[in-house]
Parts: structure tokens; C-alpha cells; sequence
């Protein structure tokens, strides 16, 4: 095989891995959708909130069955899985007049299909490149980032032009058939080219390569593992509330205070990408504890905008905010190779991105109902992130 050709195409296939995650990011988008459905039905901003646990619980067991099957079957078997999913989810979501119909259609159905095509996507890409697999775990996983910001302004326009349900199926249509169209195009590498690529250097080598059984006794996954549950869920008790909590900034203008939150989404991209690198070039331990930092200083800054009611001090502490929580996917991603190996990648990935799962339900219940209470819990989260940080250790190989 031709070595410096396969290098080149590489990068072929991380920028359409970057344009499935974008597509993908349509999870993050419910905040658009939670105004319009309770406006129509009279639904409280608690049932509508159960719908995103639903999707991100969702997402995670999708991911995990991806890790499985993707390296089974391969990823243009789960892409098509993807695919369907979400055109059957978003269909039927247009047609819900029930709180248990849009929790299986939107939370269930849609939600389970993005995590197929997820792990499917970045463990696919993430082959590619075994010497940068902090950056390019940030690149990917930057596109899902942005996903929540791009689709949910444009939601937001349809939603505002053609209604909600009409939205629902432009989305089924539209994702199905990017979906479909990644299952064509994308490849794994050849295992000449992997062997090619490591030869001369040890830069990026795994601690060692283990299964997730033997993953699941290390104490360093668990430390990672929580890690990942607390600041995941910092951020998404922002991201539940961003649109609805930057309403009254705006007054009360769904479209603009859809931009406004979107601040996160645009920070949350830039996050990845610079916490992988920093995973990288620094290791684990000043990308871990940089994302504790970012998340105090995010508490902060969203304590002064509730104090002062500022357009620009809440755009900031969104910024802050996308930025933290950003960093945690991607030092996950990097953290999961670094340590346990590439070969497992896929599924080893997917165990530790069920921290969802807990973060998705914790996330919401963070300060009782009371924006103060909600950001004095997203700086307690950052202190025992970083103290958590600090109790993760190297491992010798072969270290139990």
C-alpha cells in the first residue's frame, strides 16, 4: 500500500467525520424545541426537561452498541443504523400529541440513533490517526459542538417560519441522508498503514492494551469516570436552561436568545479542539485540571450576569461554560487510548462516555430549581474535579 497517499487521505476522512458529528450535535439542540411543545400542550419546563435525560441516556446505550458492532460489522453497517433511526425518530416525533410520545421518538429513538453514528464516527477516525489522538479526538468532536449551535438556530428559523412538526421532518429527511451518505464514503485503514505509521517513534504509544473487563478494575477509570459524570454535568445544567435563561436578556425573543445561548456551542467546539491538544502536548493532568478552572471562573461569570443582567457578561460566561465542557469529551476520548489501548478503543470509549448517562440526570437537578443554586453547584463540581484529577496516576504496565 502506498503509505504517504493513505497519510494524505487520512485527513480526507477526518473532515467528513467532523460533518457527521456536526449533524450529530442535533442532540443538543432540545432547548430550541422545549418552548414551542410547551407552549402548545401546557407541558412544564420538568417534563419537557425529562425528554433530554431520555435522549442523552439514549445516546450513551447507542454508543455502546456501536462499540460493538462498528468493530463487527463495521462502521457502514452502523451509519445505515444511524440513519434509520433518526429518520424514524424525527418522522414520528412530528406527530406526537403526548409527553411518553415525544420521550420515545425524540428522547428514544433520535437519541439512540446519535449515538450510533457517534462512536461509530470518531473511533472510525480516530483509527486514522494513532500519533494525535488528542487533536484529532478535539477536531471530531468539535463538529458535534458546533452541531448544537448551527442546528439549533436554524431550528429555530424553521420552527418560527414552518411550525414545529414540519421542522421535525425536514430534520428526519435531511439526517437520514447525510447519514447514509457518511456510510458510503467512510473507511477504516488498513492494518499495513497503522503499522507503517508507528514504525520509528513511540510518541502517543498506550500505557497498554487492555479489554474492558480488566478496564472496568483500574481505579484510574474510575477516577476518570466520575471526573467525567460531575463536569459533564455542570455543563449540562447550562446547557438544559440556556435558551430559557437567556430569554429575559433578550426579551423574551426565541430566535435571539437561541444565538445567545448558541455562544456555548461555539465554545464548546473551540474547547475540544484546544483541550485535545493540550491532552497532547502537556498530558492528562493540566488538560484535566484546566477544565476544573474554566468551570469556576464560568460560575463566576454567570453569578455577575444574573447580578447585573448584561448581555455581554452573559456571552461571556457562556463562552466559559462551552469551553469546559468541551474539554471533557475529548480528554475522555484521549484518555481512553492513552491509557487502556486502541485496539478496545471503540467500546472502552463508549463505556466511559455512559458517564452521560449519570451527568444527564444529575445535571438538571443541580440548585433545586434556582439559577444561584445552579452556578454555586457547577463551582463546587470544578473543586472536586480537580481534586479527583489529582488522585490519577500514570499506571506501571501491567498495574492493577
Amino acid at each position: 500500500m502506498n503509505v504517504e497517499r493513505a497519510k494524505k487521505a487520512r485527513w480526507g476522512y477526518l473532515i467528513l467525520g467532523v460533518a457527521l458529528l456536526l449533524c450529530l450535535g442535533l442532540i443538543y439542540a432540545w432547548s430550541v424545541f422545549r418552548a414551542p411543545l410547551e407552549e402548545e400542550f401546557g407541558w412544564s419546563k420538568a417534563q419537557t426537561s425529562v425528554t433530554f435525560s431520555v435522549s442523552m441516556t439514549m445516546f450513551c446505550l447507542g454508543g455502546l452498541v456501536s462499540g460493538v458492532v462498528t468493530g463487527k460489522r463495521g462502521p457502514r453497517f452502523t451509519l445505515a443504523a444511524c440513519a434509520a433511526f433518526l429518520l424514524a425518530g424525527f418522522s414520528a416525533a412530528s406527530q406526537i400529541h403526548t409527553l411518553p410520545g415525544i420521550y420515545v421518538t425524540y428522547g428514544g429513538f433520535c437519541g439512540f440513533g446519535v449515538g450510533l453514528g457517534y462512536n461509530a464516527a470518531i473511533s472510525t477516525v480516530m483509527r486514522w490517526f494513532p500519533d494525535k489522538q488528542g487533536l484529532v479526538s478535539g477536531i471530531t468532536l468539535m463538529g458535534f459542538g458546533f452541531g448544537g449551535m448551527l442546528l439549533g438556530t436554524l431550528g429555530a428559523g424553521l420552527i418560527t417560519a414552518l411550525g414545529w412538526r414540519t421542522t421535525f421532518l425536514i430534520f428526519a429527511a435531511a439526517f437520514a441522508a447525510i447519514m447514509l451518505t457518511g456510510a458510503l464514503l467512510l473507511r477504516t485503514p488498513e492494518e499495513g498503514f497503522l503499522a507503517a505509521l508507528s514504525a520509528g517513534g513511540k510518541k502517543g504509544e498506550a500505557v497498554e492494551e487492555i479489554p474492558w473487563r480488566e478496564m472496568l478494575r483500574r481505579r484510574n477509570f474510575w477516577l476518570c469516570f466520575i471526573w467525567a459524570v460531575i463536569l459533564s454535568a455542570a455543563g449540562l445544567a447550562i446547557i438544559n436552561e440556556a435558551t430559557t435563561y437567556a430569554a429575559p436578556f433578550v426579551g423574551g425573543d426565541l430566535t435571539r436568545a437561541a444565538a445567545l445561548a448558541g455562544m456555548v456551542s461555539i465554545a464548546n467546539g473551540m474547547g475540544r479542539v484546544l483541550s485535545g491538544q493540550m491532552f497532547d502536548m502537556a498530558g492528562y493532568r493540566t488538560a484535566m485540571l484546566s477544565v476544573s478552572v474554566i468551570y469556576a471562573a464560568a460560575a463566576a461569570a454567570l453569578t455577575a450576569s444574573l447580578k447585573t443582567g448584561s448581555v455581554p457578561v452573559l456571552a461571556a460566561a457562556f463562552l466559559l461554560v462551552g469551553l469546559a465542557y468541551g474539554g471533557v469529551p475529548p480528554t475522555n476520548s484521549a484518555f481512553a487510548a492513552h491509557f487502556f489501548g486502541r485496539r478496545h478503543y471503540a467500546l472502552n470509549f463508549s463505556i466511559i462516555n455512559l458517564n452521560l448517562i449519570a451527568a444527564s440526570c444529575l445535571g438538571p437537578l443541580c440548585g433545586g430549581g434556582s439559577y444561584m443554586g445552579i452556578f454555586a453547584a457547577i463551582f463546587a463540581f470544578a473543586a472536586i474535579g480537580a481534586a479527583l484529577t489529582l488522585l490519577v496516576k500514570r499506571p506501571e504496565k501491567g498495574a492493577a
